[in-house]
């Protein structure tokens, strides 16, 4: 059975108002084309409402944008996925990379909110304010269903699923501190 455009659109309803009740859902059914579809929707929406919004929409070097967007998106959706199957691997979770790529699909989904966002912090000092907290907002709310999303896929409890979201920034600051001590050791090491 295939997917129709309506469970297209009902997927994207659902996620924006009521997302924990879609990465809930027992009967969900994980479809490839429709992850693909929903990423490269949302890219080329994200994209055109910024380009109407900056102007360049009827540029031809703008169309190649909208392209390049396209792909570096489907490239950054793909190796994050698998960047945190691989930690799960590591954990005993892994053997879920489709289904990691069907739920992650539908995060970026807040992105679209972004073009309003702009004109609205282009209106005065006040919409500027309120354009910049929103973004944040926005921003939030994009980790919160990365962690839904990675709790539904793994079975994790919510602060399991933020704290494998946040790794990547723990690692980095580790290995900086590592990288200054390993400095250290082999200037004392070559010094002698």
């Amino acid at each position: 059975m295939g997917i129709t455009t309506n469970d297209f659109f009902e997927n994207i309803y659902s996620v924006i108002f009521s997302p924990k009740a879609f990465f809930e859902r027992e009967d969900m059914q994980i479809s490839s084309r429709l992850a693909v579809s929903t990423v490269i929707f949302i890219a080329v929406i994200t994209k055109l409402a910024i380009g109407i919004f900056n102007g360049e929409i009827h540029n031809l070097l703008f169309l190649l944008s909208v392209f390049g967007t396209i792909i570096s998106t489907l490239i950054i959706w793909f190796l994050t996925a698998l960047f945190f199957e691989y930690i799960a691997k590591i954990f005993d979770k892994s053997g879920q990379l489709q289904k990691l790529l069907f739920y992650t699909a539908f995060v970026p989904i807040p992105y679209i909110f972004f073009a309003p966002l702009n004109l609205l912090k282009n209106t005065g000092d006040i919409g500027y304010l309120l354009g910049v907290n929103l973004e944040f907002l926005l921003y939030l709310w994009i980790i919160c269903l990365y962690a839904l999303a990675l709790r539904a896929t793994y079975k994790l409890t919510l602060s399991r699923s933020f704290m494998l979201i946040f790794l990547p920034f723990l690692a980095s600051f580790f290995a900086i501190f590592w990288l200054i001590g390993f400095i250290q050791k082999m200037w004392y090491i070559f010094s002698i």
